[in-house]
């Protein structure tokens, strides 16, 4: 199981987004290249970098410090946050990034996802999935789609998409624990490979998502507070030791 070591970006900083008080109760630096550094150091095998700002306003915001990340480091880097055009994707890729997610405008507009999809290489493109309680959000987290998150995994999947990213709202703000149930429907009715996001918070945690068949997790707030050390995880769930040990 990949796991991800998550960079969330506003205003050209790193941030947490589940602690208000970040700048007091934070260990690691605020400097979002050298905390690219840091997880790399500490083991991380691929970066997870999400740009707060683009996501709200729909477009680039921090590509700038994006492209410092992807320089500065050696390991791939995948990107999320307010892509809404081949131009976005193009630039990213053309940064060094490995992977992108498109969210929003691939739900919201089929032929967009489809022209993406003849544009570009499909492993480097993946879907994500915003969703609250199986319910799929979209518009910034801030509106409740029309369908649930089954149905837009199998939508997508039937427009080419290999990989999708998975959030759940709801578990991501809690920090106590992943969606394990909705999870494991799409991968049991799907052959989309699923990366999940939201509420890990411990070692069983992330036995749990390996147990169901999961393809990778994303790991943010939970390396911050020390509830998860990267460096532990990383043996235990890609180098395939025994849990426990």
């Amino acid at each position: 199981m990949q796991l991800y070591a998550c960079i969330h970006i506003s205003d050209g900083k790193a941030v947490n987004p589940n602690d208000l008080y970040y700048t007091r109760n934070s260990r690691v630096t605020l400097d979002p290249v050298q905390l690219a550094l840091h997880w790399q150091e500490m083991g991380a095998t691929y970066l997870h970098l999400i740009d707060l700002d683009a996501s709200a306003m729909g477009y680039p915001v921090n590509d700038v410090t994006i492209k410092k990340i992807a320089d500065a480091v050696d390991i791939p880097v995948q990107y999320g946050g307010g892509i809404r055009t081949i131009k976005d994707i193009d630039m990213y890729f053309n940064m060094g990034v490995s992977r992108v997610i498109v969210g929003t405008q691939a739900v919201q507009n089929p032929h967009f996802l489809r022209e993406i999809m003849q544009t570009f290489d499909k492993d480097r493109i993946l879907a994500g999935i915003d969703v609250n309680q199986g319910i799929v959000t979209d518009g910034g987290r801030g509106r409740v789609g029309n369908y649930n998150s089954l149905t837009l995994a199998q939508q997508l999947e039937r427009e080419g998409i290999r990989s999708i990213v998975y959030t759940d709202v709801g578990c991501e703000m809690s920090v106590k624990g992943p969606d394990i149930e909705n999870t494991k429907e799409i991968i049991r009715r799907t052959h989309l490979d699923v990366i999940y996001a939201g509420g890990i918070a411990s070692l069983q945690d992330l036995k749990n998502m390996q147990d169901i068949g999961t393809c990778g997790v994303l790991i943010g707030a939970a390396l911050y507070t020390d509830k998860i050390k990267l460096q532990e995880a990383v043996r235990l769930y890609e180098r395939g030791e025994r849990f426990g040990r």
